[in-house]
């Protein structure tokens, strides 16, 4: 089968309930990797990574080749590093950065509610979601175009015929990796009480942190902090304005918001992770050194665990949602994201209340919003 690793969650849905039995599928693009289908299937390649080795984190050509720190390390490495990391992601820290979020989401929104309309990606939550990131990082205000440019770069590599190549090109991971190496040396010069000046102390495994792994934590930062986030937002505010009823009680009961934003997380998962087998057989049918992905899409929609798992439902009892990952690798930055997610919806709501998709682009069925697609609204 020629799968496309850059495929909709959709896609990736419809090919893995023809394979349910089997549990997983191959595809023989590029290299050819297999993916898992089913959510006990991902959840324990996760967990085991003595059998799924992060030595490999993708399909894409040359995945192997990089070193990103802390998602390509693991044993007592990685175990340090998230250990170094962890206190700048701690719920206390959310809380303590959660007011700021309030206010620069509050002011974003207002400054658009008099336009009528925007692009809800563009207008509000790109800028917004990167801004909390430089916050909580301690990223330059004045760096912000360069950063939003950055982003936008990235997300315009994935749709080109080469999205690794493209992704190399002048104002992808080279420029992300000129700022990263900028900023370390301006903390060297101008300490901080950020998470820069902190890694200029670190050592890991008895050796202290190098500057390119320094540079590889900043950029996985970036790439890991942002477009998620956004998608996560796009989507959910796109559900609200197409299903009134919803948006209405998300309005008036503050008991279910926290319960909306786990049910987007996982309604919404648009990931795919991968791996690499280090022994034949690995899941039931990897060869040795062949490369696994484990798709939250796929995790987070099986129906063996989510009833009618394509309805958006703030009512699930039982929502094991793995939108963050699972295991040793599962997201540090998941409350931060978290409390973007709902601190944005409300502030949102409290501004604009009524809004909708404009006619002329309406879809039946909604489509999936990522990378480059876009959310119109008007009010």
């Amino acid at each position: 089968m020629d799968f496309d690793f850059f495929n909709a969650p959709a896609e990736y849905r419809r090919v893995a309930a023809a394979h349910a039995r089997d549990g997983a599928f191959h595809s023989d693009r590029g290299s050819g990797f297999w993916v898992l289908a089913s959510y006990d299937g991902i959840c324990e390649a996760f967990r085991d990574e003595d059998v799924f080795t992060v030595g490999r984190v993708s399909a894409a050509e040359g995945a192997e080749e990089e070193r990103w720190i802390p998602l390509t390390v693991e044993g007592g490495e990685h175990t340090e590093w998230r250990r170094r990391l962890a206190s700048w992601f701690t719920p206390q820290r959310v809380r303590e950065l959660t007011p700021g979020m309030r206010e620069r989401a509050r002011l974003r929104i207002e400054e658009l509610a008099g336009q009528g309309g925007a692009s809800f990606n563009e207008g509000f939550a790109r800028p917004y979601v990167l801004e909390n990131l430089m916050t909580a990082l301690g990223w330059p205000e004045e760096r912000f175009e360069l950063l939003l440019a950055i982003d936008l770069a990235m997300i315009d590599s994935r749709s080109e015929p080469d999205p690794r190549q493209a992704a190399y090109g002048e104002l992808g991971l080279p420029a992300l990796e000129r700022f990263a190496r900028e900023h370390i040396a301006l903390r060297r010069a101008e300490p901080a009480e950020d998470l820069t000046t902190a890694s200029l102390s670190w050592t890991i495994g008895g050796e202290q942190v190098g500057d390119d792994d320094r540079a590889s934590l900043l950029c996985v930062l970036f790439l890991a902090g942002v477009d998620s986030t956004v998608n996560h937002l796009a989507n959910a505010v796109q559900h609200f304005a197409y299903n009134q009823r919803d948006r209405e009680r998300f309005l008036s009961d503050r008991e279910i918001r926290s319960a909306a934003v786990e049910e987007f997380l996982r309604v919404n998962s648009c990931m795919y992770p991968g791996r690499m087998a280090t022994r034949a057989g690995a899941g039931g049918m990897a060869g040795r050194g062949e490369t696994v992905l484990l798709p939250l899409a796929l995790a987070n929609h099986d129906p063996a665990v989510f009833a009618r798992p394509e309805r958006v439902d703030f009512d699930r009892e039982r929502n094991p949602h793995i939108a963050f990952g699972t295991g040793a690798h599962q997201c540090l930055g998941a409350a931060f994201a978290r409390a973007q997610i709902l601190t944005a919806l409300e502030e949102w709501h409290r501004v604009l209340p009524r809004y909708e998709v404009p006619e002329e682009l309406r879809e039946d069925p909604p489509p999936f919003l990522r990378n480059s697609y876009d959310l119109r609204l008007v009010w």
